[in-house]
């Protein structure tokens, strides 16, 4: 068992040994969700390309990407968990 601090910005760093034992590199994307009191679960999100990307989100016509963002994120939480957050 780690632990660390959570510094005044609510960053944490993530010990190496961790990183390396869940596969996490370096620019990789994380989701969190609280799965009870105290208790953060951390799922790094796949890596894929953008042509992956293209195929599951397909982008039909014109966006305006700071509104789409939220729903682009509330789909890959569906697909990564299987359900919604809420």
């Amino acid at each position: 068992m780690v632990i660390e601090r959570i510094l005044p910005g609510g960053q944490v760093t993530l010990p190496h040994d961790v990183q390396q034992a869940a596969g996490l590199a370096p620019g990789d994307t994380v989701t969190f969700r609280v799965t009870g009191e105290g208790t953060v679960e951390i799922r790094a999100l796949p890596r894929l390309t953008l042509q992956d990307l293209l195929e599951r989100y397909p982008i039909e016509g014109d966006i305006e990407e700071d509104m789409a963002r939220q729903g682009w994120q509330e789909d890959a939480v569906k697909d990564i968990f299987g359900k919604s957050d809420e």
